[in-house]
């Protein structure tokens, strides 16, 4: 590898990846470091979520309109690029359930929300009809989301990289970025190896897309650097439909009403607790298999490399769905997984900008959730960037 490169890419999640395979139609010398041994190792953001495509109607445009308008867009993008390059997506479609009065008039905000943030096809239906499309499922009303759905994600991960790696990118896998310097016109980047070497490579532009790690980059680079994580995990749970026939979904996702959740250092509202369908054996055209997700409830722990203390007991989630899933009892949950977001204290919406004191660093920062449905639009953004950088 030289010691001089184009652009330096931090981070080879489903948001690096596709920014490498945007990048690599339009310039050459094009380096990906990712820190674990392989780009779909599936330990971070990019495999350790529920893989649903989201329409964007959760995010307000006072705090969030990032979110709102990189989810829109990017939702139309996912679609489009999972038919082209054969990615199992499906587009199932989503209910947002209200069981009680208080609920209904919050189904009435996100309806309204819908209409601000320009997501199609939303509408509040009656019971009879959450009936019809999800007999399992009791609701006085809800909400219908046409335009959301389920992606497998390290499937699209991988067509990504393979996208980018066909145009000559790079990707440096079981590599860290341990140290920052300015070089003149370059910025000189310390990296470890698995093997622990140490190297030193200078780069034109850097792309800080690290997920979990990226508020740690950008103090690396600016110490005065605001951004820190909010350290809160997701933990899920997953039931088998065909052993419980009377349970069985026709294959929407299923959302409760929005809630807040308070941790350490924020309150917000969470998408609650939901049921996602997930796909068969990954062929093209897709299909449902009978799994089906449950999750994810959010945990805050008290630091990114602590795991919080036990997981979260399957009668939690028994208990959460009830009201809306009536069918499911705790002992039919089987432990799925749990996984670090990177969701940042004080700062709701994703941060995509350059350093304030090197402006060809390019810090993506609080990429949580709907990051993977916006990474196709996260990707055009950051090209547009970059190409003022270059």
């Amino acid at each position: 590898m030289g010691t001089e490169i184009k652009i330096a890419i931090i981070g080879g999640g489903v948001v690096g990846c596709a920014i490498a395979r945007a990048l690599s139609r339009l310039y050459d010398d094009i380096f990906v470091f990712e820190k674990n041994p392989g780009i779909t190792s599936g330990e971070n953001q990019s495999s350790r979520n529920s893989g649903v495509i989201h329409s964007g109607i959760y995010y307000d445009q006072e705090t969030r309109p990032q979110k709102a308008g990189l989810c829109v867009e990017g939702n139309q993008l996912l679609y489009e690029f999972c038919k082209r390059f054969k990615v199992p997506a499906l587009n199932t479609g989503k209910l947002m359930v209200a069981t009680t009065p208080k609920e209904e008039d919050v189904l009435d905000i996100y309806l309204q929300r819908a209409t601000e943030n320009l997501v199609p096809g939303v509408e509040k239906i009656p019971a009879s009809k959450v009936h019809t499309l999800e007999p399992n499922v009791k609701a006085a009303c809800a909400l219908i989301v046409p335009t959301a759905g389920i992606v497998e994600p390290t499937s699209l991960v991988y067509r990504l990289h393979a996208l980018a790696s066909q145009k000559g990118v790079q990707f440096i896998t079981g590599t860290k970025v341990i140290g920052f310097d300015k070089d003149g016109d370059f910025n000189r980047l310390t990296i470890q190896y698995r093997d622990n070497r140490v190297d030193h490579i200078k780069s034109r532009v850097v792309i800080n897309a690290a997920g979990v790690e990226a508020d740690r980059f950008a103090l690396m680079v600016d110490p005065r650097s605001p951004y820190e994580l909010d350290p809160v995990t997701g933990d899920s749970y997953k039931f088998y439909a065909h052993k419980k026939p009377e349970t069985e979904l026709m294959g929407m996702n299923v959302y409760p009403t929005p809630e807040f959740v308070t941790t350490p250092h924020s309150r917000h509202f969470t998408v609650g607790i939901h049921l996602t369908p997930t796909l068969g054996d990954l062929s093209y055209p897709p299909a449902l298999d009978p799994t089906v997700l449950i999750g994810p409830r959010l945990v805050p722990v008290r630091h990114r490399d602590v795991k919080a203390d036990q997981p979260t007991p399957a009668r939690v989630f028994a208990e959460k769905i009830s009201p809306f899933f009536p069918g499911i009892k705790a002992e039919d949950l089987i432990w799925h997984q749990t996984g670090m977001q990177a969701r940042l204290k004080r700062y709701p919406d994703f941060i995509i900008k350059a350093d304030s004191t090197h402006k060809n660093v390019l810090n993506l920062l609080g990429i949580d959730s709907p990051g993977l449905t916006s990474c196709l639009a996260i990707a055009s953004r950051v090209s547009a960037i970059v190409e003022d950088l270059i």
